[in-house]
């Protein structure tokens, strides 16, 4: 749609300001956390990114968070004879909103009535305080983002302490007894080794608890929190329609939930020591 003062943003959407440039966005699908460029047509493509044609036809322009200068969500509001309107849609001699008050007469007397409220359109030189409304994007998903890198995206992990240094290392030894690891920056190659020769060695793990059911956490999805649900509780399952999934042994059925991290609580690390015993 037409901004309506003229710019070049949408009456109602998401905005991403790419090198100087703002075009109208969406969070990337499958692509996350990169955010999708979508300029209108005539619009030059942004230069550097690389075009994804999406299911519904639509071609995009991903872009890594890092390379935005903004992305924000954005709506507008305006009044009409002193009344309050959200903006829906903008021509080029007027403008429609949804009513945002509460005077039922005035309702009556002027707008159309909607299943939910009322709308109108209203000519353009009778619109009064037009404002745009901004929530910003673009920090929120960064802090998100290293929110996630900070605990691995909540994978479960193996890790090994050597001579001091700190390793991801394989969960289990090989068949040789040799517990692999992986080198980190700063630290000395180092390929497999003897338990024994080793300051730890041990597992962690995140659990959770969302509509107070109880979850191990198996890493994350475009940015929100994964769980297996460990109830017992089949009531639980159906009435939060938990998603079926073959389990690891490839024999029984896991049910598993998607959420945002601030839908969470009890969000706990556990660490199971993996040299005890030997």
């Amino acid at each position: 749609m037409t901004d309506p003062s003229g710019r070049p943003s949408p009456v109602r959407g998401e905005v991403a300001a790419f090198h100087g440039e703002r075009y109208p966005a969406r969070a990337a699908a499958g692509l996350w956390p990169c955010v999708e460029l979508l300029p209108a047509p005539g619009v030059p493509a942004p230069a550097g990114l690389t075009p994804r044609e999406s299911a519904d036809g639509s071609v995009g322009y991903p872009a890594p968070p890092e390379e935005l200068d903004a992305w924000y969500a954005v709506h507008w509001t305006f009044r009409w004879r002193g009344e309050p309107f959200a903006c829906t849609d903008a021509g080029e001699t007027t403008l429609s909103g949804n009513y945002l008050g509460d005077d039922r007469q005035f309702a009556a007397e002027h707008l159309k009535r909607r299943v939910r409220g009322h709308r109108g359109v209203f000519p353009r030189e009778e619109v009064t305080e037009l404002t745009e409304h901004q929530e910003d994007l673009l920090g929120p998903l960064r802090v998100l983002v290293r929110r996630l890198a900070e605990v691995d995206h909540f994978r479960p992990q193996a890790y090994a302490v050597l001579q001091g240094r700190s390793y991801a290392a394989a969960a289990e030894a090989d068949g040789s007894g040799l517990v692999a690891l992986t080198a980190a920056a700063g630290n000395p190659p180092a390929a497999a080794v003897a338990p024994e020769e080793l300051d730890a060695w041990y597992l962690t793990h995140w659990t959770f608890r969302w509509q107070n059911g109880p979850f191990d956490a198996v890493g994350t999805v475009d940015g929100r929190i994964k769980g297996v649900y460990t109830g017992a509780s089949w009531g639980f399952v159906d009435s939060w329609q938990l998603t079926p999934e073959e389990a690891a042994d490839g024999v029984h059925q896991r049910y598993t939930v998607q959420v945002d991290l601030d839908g969470v609580t009890d969000l706990e690390q556990h660490r199971t020591d993996l040299l005890a015993g030997r």
